[in-house]
């Protein structure tokens, strides 16, 4: 089942075991691969060799992706996957993947993925391929295992195939788990000049000011420029720049004068036309993004 409007088919695997992992997503995969599309596994590196063995001669048409290190952030995990299936994409017209989802021991990033997934929908509708995410039911917490009927349409559960009543629209999931950013008290406003080429030489001094390394101080220099450009061609120019520290993280805000926008998705959408790739590009270069409306203007809160 795809979301309606979209090429996407995007559903999920609750599976119970090796067997029933494999049972499900071997001839899932070998029915794309005998149809000529293209065939992406997902998974840990045991989980790879797993899929190598039983998938046997066909895996030599199947792309393998290392995911012991992918799930850091969602912006990143996204982006890592549509990397690897537009490559695809230009080798077969439609594609099947089996993607093992991860997640960390932390109850307070849980929502984080299930955010991950509902965005998965918006981000990759354009893409004609049909994404199976699977999910070990063994020790996931149900909280995920509740996301996971939220944000699919369709559930392989019990050995069979479930049109889930618990789907929700992607905006209306992300709108509900994301917390409203909460004011911070500790930042400090800069001056910014009257370029983006001299608002990024002020903050240049500040992140070294502030000890900053200089591969962390170059991406939130290159994500401040996305947003400041943002700022200059949508949003009336920039109001007022800020910077400090808090919860343990060097903080930037900038304020442009504009409307701003409500789209809860913004920055985790992949390029594509009539999508820029401005705020997809400051969101993977940085620990968090928040766009939100403040008493001085629209703000970006930039988490590095």
């Amino acid at each position: 089942m795809s979301s309606e409007g979209t090429a996407l088919r995007h559903n999920a695997l609750v599976y119970e075991s090796k067997d029933e992992y494999l049972a499900r997503a071997v001839p899932f995969l070998k029915a794309g691969i005998e149809a000529g599309e293209g065939a992406v596994v997902a998974h840990t590196k045991p989980g790879l060799a797993m899929m190598r063995e039983a998938l046997g001669p066909e895996a030599a048409r199947v792309t393998f992706v290392d995911v012991s290190a992918a799930y850091t952030r969602p912006a990143r995990t996204l982006a890592a996957y549509h990397e690897v299936y537009v490559e695809q994409l230009r080798k077969t017209p439609t594609l099947r993947a089996v993607a093992d989802v991860q997640f960390g021991p932390d109850p307070d990033e849980w929502n984080l993925w299930t955010g991950y997934e509902a965005a998965f929908n918006r981000s990759f509708g354009h893409l004609p391929a049909w994404v199976l995410c699977s999910y070990d039911a063994n020790g996931t917490p149900d909280p995920i295992i509740e996301g996971v009927w939220q944000t699919h349409p369709e559930v392989v559960a019990d050995d069979s195939w479930n049109s889930s009543d618990r789907y929700e629209d992607p905006d209306h999931l992300l709108r509900r788990i994301t917390p409203a950013p909460a004011p911070l008290t500790g930042l400090r406003p800069i001056p910014f000049g009257r370029s983006v080429e001299e608002l990024r030489e002020q903050l240049a001094r500040e992140l070294a000011a502030d000890k900053i390394g200089e591969a962390q101080s170059l991406d939130l220099l290159l994500a401040a420029t996305e947003i400041a450009n943002n700022a200059m061609q949508h949003g009336g120019g920039i109001q007022e720049v800020r910077v400090g520290r808090a919860r343990g993280r060097f903080v930037c805000e900038i304020v442009d004068r504009g409307d701003g926008f409500d789209d809860p998705a913004a920055g985790y959408l992949a390029p594509r036309a009539g999508v820029g790739a401005g705020l997809w590009v400051a969101r993977q270069l940085t620990w968090s993004t928040e766009f939100f409306h403040s008493p001085t203007g629209f703000t970006t809160r930039i988490w590095l």
